[in-house]
């Protein structure tokens, strides 16, 4: 997934099944943080703030995550890839 960020809406993430690394940024597109997001660990989901550039890495085959957002879907524009 390119690094992306959704300006009009935050969004909740929860890994189902698999296991994925979750990736934050800052404005320059330099990495912040990393969370490893997985069924049984200490971090099954997390909660991404409206603006935050972000992007995930699946790391096992089959991984499936449930997401959902505070506001109606709106596909990505230009400004909203780095």
């Amino acid at each position: 997934m390119p690094i992306h960020r959704h300006r009009n809406s935050s969004e909740v993430v929860v890994v189902l099944r698999g296991k994925v690394k979750w990736l934050y940024y800052n404005d320059q597109g330099e990495l912040t943080d990393t969370f490893i997001v997985a069924p049984g660990s200490d971090l099954v989901g997390l909660s991404v703030p409206k603006g935050q550039w972000h992007s995930i890495e699946c790391m096992e085959s089959g991984t499936v995550i449930l997401e959902t957002k505070d506001g109606a879907w709106e596909a990505l524009g230009e400004e909203d890839l780095l």
